[in-house]
């Protein structure tokens, strides 16, 4: 029996670069930082800083009707990672 990880896309804005990153939820804690708004991610004791939190949602397409793009601005795409059913 295959067990299929529940994902979900995640925006996120670091400096003046947007993040957008396909997140298993599996074995993983999510956590925000109320006094600087940092998005973080545990997993086996490593942790991940992926910058302020803008949106989760289940579609990329989702996430980029919501994101106002400027000049000057970068917009980086994480491709989910080979470990995807993990």
């Amino acid at each position: 029996m295959t067990v299929t990880a529940t994902t979900a896309w995640v925006a996120t804005l670091l400096g003046n670069t947007y993040i957008l990153t396909e997140q298993s939820t599996r074995n993983k804690v999510f956590a925000l930082n109320p006094d600087n708004s940092e998005f973080s991610i545990f997993k086996g004791g490593k942790k991940t800083v992926l910058g302020e939190l803008l949106r989760v949602d289940a579609s990329p397409e989702a996430l980029l009707e919501d994101i106002d793009i400027i000049e000057g601005q970068r917009l980086l795409l994480l491709p989910l990672g080979s470990g995807a059913a993990e």
